[in-house]
């Protein structure tokens, strides 16, 4: 619940709406062009195809309740969405780095989750904390 004095800064509404965006992009691009969001991929196998549809099912997951929370204005329920994505984060970050799918050398893709991602959900999480 949230109460009249409880304002949900801005940058959160924007950052928390970008990553929905971002998410429903990726999960939908995955269902109709795979290899747009894992560069090489091949639907060669039922494995490969099963593996970029959970993947895709996630992003999804992920989007929508990121703009449930932000709708619900409440900040627990905004904290645990950005909690949500930043344990996903985390982890997609050391496999993105060791499958070398990008391209780049891993210290850019660790600088870029760190620095676009994880540093600023936990900002997030403990902004939404201090206003629980």
């Amino acid at each position: 619940m949230t109460n009249d004095s409880t304002i949900i800064p801005i940058w959160i509404n924007i950052f928390g709406g970008l990553l929905a965006v971002f998410g429903l992009c990726l999960g939908v691009l995955g269902y109709l062009q795979p290899d747009m969001v894992i560069p090489g991929f091949t639907e060669d196998t039922n494995a490969h195809n099963m593996s970029i549809w959970m993947t895709s099912a996630r992003n999804i997951a992920m989007g929508v309740v990121m703009i449930y929370a932000l709708f619900s204005k409440n900040p627990a329920l905004i904290g645990l969405a950005f909690l949500m994505r930043l344990v996903t984060e985390f982890f997609d970050m050391f496999g993105t780095a060791a499958s070398d799918v990008m391209g780049v050398p891993s210290l850019a893709i660790y600088a870029v989750y760190l620095l676009f991602f994880i540093t600023p959900e936990i900002l997030a999480i403990r902004k939404m904390k201090s206003l629980s």
